[in-house]
Order: C-alpha cells, then sequence, then structure tokens
C-alpha cells in the first residue's frame, strides 16, 4: 500500500501535468478529422502506447472502432495515435523521433488517422489521464459556445482493461477518471479474456460500464510490436506485419538490429 507522503507527490505530479495538458499546441494535427452527423454526441478515439514499432494490429484496431461506431450509429470523428515519451524507457523502445515518424508513414494513406507527437516531445513520462486531457483540450479550444464539446474515448485492447486490475498498476482515481470522464472502446481477445468479468470486479469501471465500448474480434490478429523486433533481429522478413514503408524505413535507419 502507498504511504501518504507518495499519494500526495502522485497527485501533484497529476496537477502538474495535467495543468501542462492546458497549453493547446499550435500545430495540433485536426486536418484528419471528419466532419461527422451533427455535433451531437461527437468523440474521437486515442491509442496510446509505445508503437515501437507501430503494426497492422494497431492500425485494424481503429478500423474496428470505425466499423463498431458505425454500426451504432456513433459519431466518430477521427483517431489518433499518441506514442509514449522516451522517458518511458521500455525495453525495446527506440527514439521518439523514430517511433513518430514510423507512426506517420503507417497513416499516411489513412483518411482519419492522426499522429499526434504531443506526449513523445515531453522529457517527462505522461501518464494517461493528462494525455487524453491534451486532447480534449486541443480538440475543444475555441469551440463556439453553443456546440457540445468532442468527447475524447480512451482506445485499447482487452489487456489493458486486465491491467486497471492489478494492484499497483494505476492509481485508481486515474481509473476513475478515465473511465467516467472519457470512457473506453476495448478490442476483446475472444475467450482468453473475460472483459465482462474485468469490469464486474472492478468498482470504477462497474459504475461506468455504460461509457465502455466492447469490441469483438471476428477475424482474430495477434501481431505484436515484440514478435516484430524479433523477426527483425533474427534476420526474419517483417513484410506484411506493418506497412511497407515502415518496413523501408526500418531497414534504411536500420533499427533493431
Amino acid at each position: 500500500m502507498a504511504h501518504l507522503g507518495e499519494k500526495n507527490y502522485a497527485r501533484e505530479r497529476y496537477i502538474r501535468l495535467s495543468n501542462e495538458a492546458k497549453d493547446v499546441p499550435s500545430d495540433f494535427p485536426r486536418q484528419k478529422l471528419l466532419k461527422g452527423n451533427g455535433t451531437k454526441g461527437r468523440f474521437v478515439v486515442v491509442a496510446c502506447g509505445s508503437f515501437s514499432p507501430i503494426t497492422f494490429m494497431h492500425l485494424r484496431m481503429f478500423e474496428l472502432a470505425r466499423d463498431y461506431a458505425s454500426y451504432h450509429g456513433l459519431n466518430l470523428l477521427g483517431g489518433f495515435i499518441s506514442p509514449v515519451t522516451d522517458a518511458y524507457q521500455k525495453k525495446g523502445l527506440v527514439s521518439a523521433e523514430h517511433r513518430v515518424k514510423m507512426c506517420q508513414l503507417a497513416t499516411e494513406t489513412s483518411d482519419w488517422i492522426s499522429v499526434d507527437p504531443w506526449e513523445s516531445s515531453k522529457a517527462e513520462y505522461f501518464t494517461t489521464l493528462p494525455v487524453l486531457e491534451h486532447f480534449y483540450n486541443s480538440l475543444n479550444k475555441d469551440l463556439p459556445e453553443d456546440e457540445e464539446p468532442i468527447q475524447v474515448r480512451l482506445l485499447c485492447g482487452a489487456d489493458l482493461l486486465q491491467s486497471f486490475n492489478s494492484p499497483g498498476v494505476w492509481a485508481p482515481e486515474d481509473i476513475s477518471d478515465i473511465v467516467e470522464k472519457f470512457g473506453l472502446m476495448v478490442l476483446e481477445r475472444g475467450s482468453e479474456v473475460d472483459c465482462g468479468a474485468l469490469i464486474y470486479d472492478n468498482d470504477a469501471l462497474y459504475r461506468n460500464q455504460k461509457n465502455i465500448y466492447l469490441m469483438k474480434q471476428f477475424l482474430r490478429n495477434d501481431i505484436s510490436s515484440t514478435r516484430l523486433r524479433q523477426n527483425i533481429q533474427r534476420g526474419l522478413s517483417i513484410k506484411y506485419l506493418t506497412p511497407d514503408p515502415v518496413v523501408d524505413y526500418i531497414a534504411q535507419q536500420k533499427l533493431w538490429q
């Protein structure tokens, strides 16, 4: 259990990062935002992560969210990829410059997925909550008073939902704020992870389950960045695991070799 001093430090750090998220950058990538169906119920999805490198699974998750929104009549305007900062220091993490560039190459033909380098440009590691606040603030800056704000949902896999129930991984108040203020779009993993049980076992998730959209994956895709890096290190092909421009960039920059 965290000591009171640790909890106070964590909260003070969140307040500081949250205040930084209020500064909206002038180059926020809103060029691909769709018009949508009016101004009611508008939202975007944001995927946070290492993307070291980005794979077709990451991209398919966005398209599954788009299909889900279309089927349920939801007003989805766009998708954003937010690569984590270098301060995350995860194994296999190449520099943010490379990761952002690969994400941009992977999405250059998409008419609705954008890459936001804001989080990756920070010297300090940002938790998910202030990152989502950054997107909310950026999307709704200078919004007319008579328009509903554009909402933000975290796009993720069932493994992230699972981590909400792992002690010490997430601050309880962060889980509550993420699900209550923003919401989730979760890609299920068949029978391997019981998302319904995960929601039931967590008070914050259960209380806000109306803000959690569960997306089924009928065509299974288990491509992971870890396996892709492993192929590179073993001299194996990564073609058709990530878009060709990313394959070429990795070869040109000699990443993970």
